[in-house]
């Protein structure tokens, strides 16, 4: 796959695939929407959005709300114009995990540049149990075989958590390396940690932790998965990044691409030109000529 640049936006700003006409003309070098269902659902009870404004986050326990899968393909075909990925999830109410991924593989490998399966969230329950190994290992099986069967094969993206401990991420790291028809990992989802000294009376609410507070984590973890992939992973760095020093930090520790949601809700969407320009800046300044000399430099 090829970039016009790193900066992507990441899933859950249009969930349903409506904006992405418009959201193409913001200099992104690549789209992500969704988390798409096969079923139409409503999510979880209001309220479930919380801007923690001293501390530049948000937190939210959405639920994976969305108008499903036959709405978001209209949507698509129409405005299929950009590089374009689709974060796919499971229904609450799903009997069988695996099955929900295939049918939506199914649906839409046709129609994006690539499909991301999104086991990361924390605001549908027992989802992230799929990355416990034992699961993942009999889950990724399931949908290889449903893979290997598709005429048109888009790359594959793995979301992982923010929260899971070393061994974990020494594990799946393995298991991808296992599994090479998964193309790369995006680490990371939002936290259920609260351990970053928050100010906003909000902090206490459950859900997923994005923005600024997450930085740090999410890095860490980027870091391990490139670590422990021994530089063989494609990542997707993700969270708490707003501005050009912090996207050359996730780049440095691994990442060849990164995503923007929280940050743009505080900034707005001149912030992907301005990080270009500051990311730009930077790379010349540390006398490289492109981002894929400083992948993973900081890694020893």
């Amino acid at each position: 796959m090829h970039f016009s640049n790193p900066i992507g936006l990441a899933a859950g700003f249009d969930k349903n695939g409506k904006a992405i006409k418009s959201l193409a003309n913001f200099g992104f070098g690549f789209i992500e929407v969704g988390t798409v269902t096969p079923k139409a659902q409503l999510g979880n009870a209001k309220p479930r959005l919380f801007r923690l404004n001293e501390d530049e986050a948000i937190i939210n326990r959405f639920g994976f709300n969305n108008a499903g899968a036959e709405a978001m393909l209209q949507n698509v075909v129409r405005n299929k114009n950009c590089l374009l990925g689709i974060n796919i999830g499971k229904n609450k109410d799903s009997a069988n995990d695996a099955s929900d991924y295939i049918y939506l593989l199914n649906k839409f490998s046709q129609h994006c540049s690539y499909i991301t399966i999104n086991i990361s969230s924390p605001n549908t329950a027992n989802l992230r149990e799929l990355q416990q190994i034992d699961q993942l290992s009999i889950f990724l099986t399931a949908i290889k075989d449903c893979y290997q069967k598709i005429d048109k094969k888009p790359p594959i993206f793995l979301k992982v958590a923010p929260d899971l401990t070393i061994d974990q991420q020494q594990l799946i790291a393995n298991l991808v390396l296992q599994h090479n028809w998964i193309s790369a990992l995006i680490v990371s989802n939002t936290t259920i940690d609260r351990n970053n000294k928050l100010i906003n009376k909000q902090q206490t609410q459950s859900g997923g932790l994005s923005g600024k507070p997450l930085f740090a984590l999410s890095t860490a973890v980027l870091a391990n998965f490139y670590r422990f992939g021994q530089g063989q992973i494609k990542l997707i760095g993700v969270g708490g990044i707003s501005n050009g020093e912090q996207a050359y930090q996730k780049i440095i520790h691994g990442a060849s691409l990164l995503q923007l949601y929280s940050a743009l809700i505080y900034n707005g969407f001149g912030l992907v030109e301005r990080i270009k320009a500051e990311l730009s800046q930077i790379l010349q300044q540390q006398g490289f000529t492109n981002i894929a000399e400083a992948i993973g430099i900081a890694i020893k």
